[in-house]
């Protein structure tokens, strides 16, 4: 009786890992209330510099199998089958997942000799050009004198898709203390977690490489400038916004091209200028969409009525 009940703990154990959220997934967390107003948010960037991969195919880490019954004489047989097949299942899709991230990846060697030595901290623009709300600044990491400080600790990754006519920067933003700085992340006391994605305009090419790359990948290095300094500017007005209530406003279907497929979000849309729409997705995470590349039609509001319908990026 006690093996099988053994058994039946470590078959949900293993289980739950098998189907756990996939590595590299960034949950949002909102503390932003207890951030002070006229606070400095001190940006950090990783050392070394930008990353750029491939953007693997949709569900290419995926691993479809038919349902399985599980050979079994006893209980006991019938669990250790399940186990067998949850660790075995887990492996197989870390494996494809690697497999397809290789495969990805060689899009990129045209484009490796020319951001190798783009320091990331480079890409990050003028901060003081960023206006915020609340008294908030922002500030070079360098600049910081104390542990009480709040960082904005920022990872961007660039994504080039298979037919090189879309970049995407795929960030996560996390703000905390400076004093949690060496805690691990699992302790450390989170004020603001998210992910925000910004896709670049589609470049409509004969050869979009030769475009990225001319004059010494001068058009490569400025878009991925732009999309670091949209994407920073989003989230430190985020963070430094007032706090509402997501779940009040009105959830929509949205499509949109994401460079090799139709994407869909369910989310709600909390910014709008005419050139960009900013969607706030069901997982908590901000996606910021070149309007040209959505599928359904979008009537934009400008100016002063989008300013007055529209939340302030909460």
């Amino acid at each position: 009786m006690f093996r099988i009940v053994f058994i039946c703990l470590l078959s949900l154990i293993l289980c739950a890992c098998s189907t756990h959220q996939p590595k590299g997934y960034v949950k949002h967390v909102d503390n932003r209330t207890t951030l002070k107003e006229n606070s400095k948010l001190y940006v950090k960037v990783p050392e070394g510099t930008a990353l750029i991969i491939g953007k693997a195919a949709p569900n290419s880490g995926n691993v479809d199998h038919p349902d399985m019954i599980y050979p079994a004489v006893t209980p006991v047989d019938f669990f250790a089958a399940i186990i067998t097949h949850a660790a075995i299942t887990e492996s197989v899709k870390n494996d494809k997942k690697n497999r397809a991230q290789t495969l990805a990846d060689t899009v990129t060697i045209p484009y490796r000799p020319f951001v190798k030595d783009i320091a990331n901290q480079a890409l990050v623009s003028q901060l003081k050009d960023i206006a915020l709300s609340r008294g908030f600044q922002l500030a070079r990491y360098s600049e910081s004198l104390s542990e009480s400080d709040v960082v904005l600790d920022i990872t961007p990754i660039y994504l080039l898709n298979q037919k090189q006519d879309t970049l995407t920067l795929r960030t996560q933003f996390l703000v905390y203390q400076k004093k949690e700085l060496h805690v691990t992340a699992k302790k450390r006391k989170v004020l603001y977690q998210n992910q925000i994605e910004v896709l670049s305009s589609k470049i409509k090419a004969e050869s979009p490489q030769e475009y990225w790359l001319a004059n010494d990948g001068e058009r490569l290095i400025t878009t991925m400038r732009s999309l670091l300094s949209k994407t920073l500017k989003l989230g430190a007005i985020q963070v430094s916004s007032i706090q509402t209530d997501d779940s009040i406003m009105t959830k929509q279907n949205i499509r949109y091209d994401d460079g090799d497929t139709t994407a869909f979000e369910r989310a709600s849309i909390i910014s709008d200028d005419c050139e960009r729409v900013i969607i706030h997705t069901l997982r908590g995470w901000l996606k910021s969409i070149p309007t040209e590349r959505l599928i359904d039609k979008h009537t934009c509001q400008k100016g002063q009525e989008a300013s007055a319908a529209k939340p302030v990026l909460n």
